[in-house]
């Protein structure tokens, strides 16, 4: 495995925490908006956040398989 592919997969690693943690923070918005307590929001948050890590890494193993 060469420097560029350790790099791209990083990145990709990295890109896949950012996007989870924009998600964690709509879902938690929309769980505000729609009236639910502050805790139940963070709930809501979590699951999305862990959710969203959990489908993007599994992709981005398929991928990384694939193009290895």
């Amino acid at each position: 495995m060469d420097v560029t592919h350790t790099l791209v997969v990083l990145l990709s690693i990295g890109l896949a925490v950012v996007f989870s943690f924009l998600v964690a923070g709509i879902a938690f918005a929309v769980a505000r908006w729609g009236g639910s307590p502050v805790p139940e929001s963070v709930s809501t948050s979590g699951k999305a956040f862990a959710m969203a890590l959990m489908v993007i890494s599994a992709v981005l193993a398929v991928v990384i398989a694939v193009f290895k």
